[in-house]
């Protein structure tokens, strides 16, 4: 008898599950997926009994992980297969750590600003948001002036985490527009090259919608 697949808890819509998603995909693992309508819910079952209430979740039978690079490390012991994915641990030198954590800051403060103006209906002009989207926009320029070095010092590899989350943040603020970033032409040229990935093509950004 085949075991379950790994399920994932979500939204097609995040940038964070969307990571997982990737990750998965270029792992070869298949993964079933349950989707969370209400992000309004205060109730962590509704978030796969994580006590954060904080998305994604995974539930490899009887064990929960919760949160994305805790959940693509995972995957990559559980299936290591073939593919070669570099860690942020294995990132050479300051600059390449950085832009990591710039990443992962833009993808939080993203997260800030949808659930805050959008969702919440929150004012934009808040000196919590507005503090937020003016330090995306510095973020987003500081990538583009460095994206170019930081992607020719990183080792070989078939695919890294800081590639992987940076693309998804980028798709995801044409997604969910909050911080402009058209005038950023090296991050677009990275983006439409990480565009034609299979595990991209296959986790494209959508609104999950209840079935009737």
């Amino acid at each position: 008898m085949n075991p379950a697949p790994p399920l994932l808890i979500g939204r097609s819509s995040s940038h964070f599950t969307r990571v997982a998603r990737i990750v998965a995909a270029e792992l070869g693992v298949e993964l079933a997926f349950q989707p969370v309508y209400d992000l309004g819910s205060r109730d962590s079952a509704d978030y796969g009994g994580n006590p954060a209430m904080k998305l994604p979740v995974l539930r490899l039978g009887t064990e929960t992980v919760f949160g994305t690079e805790n959940i693509c490390r995972t995957l990559a012991e559980r299936f290591p297969g073939e593919a070669r994915i570099l860690w942020t641990e294995q990132l050479p030198g300051a600059a390449t750590r950085n832009a990591q954590e710039m990443v992962w800051h833009a993808m939080a403060a993203q997260v800030q600003l949808v659930f805050g103006t959008q969702a919440a209906g929150l004012p934009a002009g808040n000196l919590y948001f507005a503090k937020a989207a003016e330090g995306m926009a510095q973020v987003l320029a500081w990538l583009d002036g460095h994206i170019d070095s930081v992607l020719a010092a990183l080792p070989p590899r078939g695919v890294s985490l800081f590639e992987i989350t940076l693309f998804c943040l980028l798709e995801h603020l044409d997604f969910r527009p909050t911080v402009d970033w058209v005038d950023h032409p090296r991050l677009r040229a990275f983006a439409s090259g990480f565009a034609q990935r299979p595990s991209a093509g296959a986790t494209p950004y959508r609104f999950d919608r209840p079935v009737v």
